[in-house]
């Protein structure tokens, strides 16, 4: 459930990467600042948490899900 939120919300800005979960935002999906920043506010949308976007550059999709596992 919550990959495939992330998983949408990745693919919303127009990624058509695979994405799994060892799916690094920046490294592996080639987010840019302003991709980074639009996911960081899908997130806060969908799951009530913050992630600076400088910060989930440094993320993979499972850090990402970690992250919303420890909000809930």
């Amino acid at each position: 459930m919550v990959f495939e939120k992330v998983k949408a919300i990745i693919e919303d800005i127009g990624i058509e990467d695979e994405i799994i979960e060892s799916s690094r935002l920046y490294d592996d999906l080639a987010l840019d600042s302003t991709e980074l920043a639009l996911v960081s506010t899908a997130l806060s949308k969908a799951f009530g948490i913050f992630i600076e976007s400088r910060v989930l550059k440094t993320y993979s999709v499972a850090q990402v899900m970690e992250a919303v596992a420890l909000k809930a």
